[in-house]
């Protein structure tokens, strides 16, 4: 196994670039030519709390990032939200309105049972700090026979509390470095820890993402952004050295989390996308601060472009996201 000791995303992503170009094997895919290290690559974030990747080379969409993450803690399974955001989303559906295995879904419901595994999670470490039974179980055994467009690429979390931090290891089948590993995944799941950890009133300890097939696409879209990483991705200094804002789950915000969470998604149920930004009724620092302004600004992109939306960057109080929306947004600027 190989073993990436990353301060955060940004570090992770550079060691993983330099690992892959050296280890790499070509292996064909059912998705097309890609290049895998051919053992389990565990990915060891120190700073799990810095997930927000900052690089225009890469140019990942952290307005879809944050609000996946967001659905995903509100147990959806719905193909609508995402598509908001991501309109690729709906060719990973089999009907074209939900998902098969929604990580938020198994998470938050269970697995052909009723039982928000999460929140079970919660329960037992704060009734056995020191257990080693806090699971969380994504993968469906019927996952391995259904025939279907998603299956779980994330299969199980395990959390445990050592020296009052709150640890957490992602097990992985099958790990897309770029989209998935330092894109998608390493925001979902550590803001799934900072959950958890909010609640039991705990810091986070570090977050371990074990990836047993650990690969990029070297055709297709995906082809292109690796391209574009080799050619143009230089080591630097981590972004996060120029972060001194940020936005996080308190355990003292959680109840009024909670609350902004549910009301989020009915408001967005009953109303739309539109609506929701112009809504002024959320109780928590978290929604306050990071969610509706970064939500408005995208909502402004959509509707007036790119140009438009930078002028409401400076609502965007956590540096980290905003240096992330803005990146994007610049690489979509048109000269006027």
């Amino acid at each position: 196994m190989l073993v990436i000791n990353a301060d955060n995303v940004n570090d992770a992503l550079t060691q993983g670039i330099a690992i892959m170009c050296e280890h790499g094997e070509p292996l064909n895919s059912r998705a097309g030519q890609t290049l895998e290290i051919p053992m389990p690559v565990a990915t060891v974030y120190r700073k799990p709390w810095e997930r927000v990747l900052i690089s225009r080379v890469r140019d990942a969409n952290p307005f879809f990032h944050l609000m996946e993450s967001l659905w995903i803690l509100a147990g959806r399974k719905d193909v609508k939200f995402l598509s908001e955001f991501n309109k690729r989303m709906s060719e990973y559906s089999d009907d074209g309105k939900v998902f098969n295995a929604p990580y938020g879904y198994r998470l938050r419901n269970g697995i052909g049972y009723d039982n928000d595994q999460l929140a079970t999670v919660i329960r037992t470490l704060k009734n056995d700090p020191n257990s080693r039974q806090a699971v969380c179980q994504i993968w469906d055994e019927e996952d391995l026979h259904r025939q279907t467009k998603d299956k779980a690429c994330n299969m199980q979390i395990v959390f445990r509390i050592r020296s009052g931090y709150l640890y957490m290891t992602v097990n992985n089948r099958s790990n897309d470095m770029v989209w998935g590993a330092y894109g998608a995944n390493v925001v979902q799941f550590s803001m799934i820890q900072e959950y958890v950890a909010a609640h039991l009133g705990l810091p986070l300890g570090t977050y371990t993402q074990v990836s047993n097939s650990f690969h990029v696409y070297t055709e297709g879209p995906g082809g292109e952004v690796w391209d574009r990483l080799i050619n143009n991705f230089e080591l630097h200094e981590s972004p996060y050295d120029n972060v001194n804002n940020a936005t996080y789950m308190v355990e003292e915000d959680m109840d009024d989390f909670e609350y902004d969470l549910k009301q989020f998604f009915n408001i967005y149920d009953e109303f739309g996308l539109k609506e929701l930004g112009e809504m002024n009724c959320w109780k928590s620092r978290y929604f306050n601060g990071l969610i509706l302004p970064v939500l408005c600004c995208y909502l402004v992109h959509k509707s007036s472009g790119a140009n438009h939306a930078i002028n409401y960057l400076t609502h965007i109080v956590a540096d980290d996201w905003h240096f992330a929306c803005r990146d994007w947004l610049l690489n979509r600027v048109k000269s006027l």
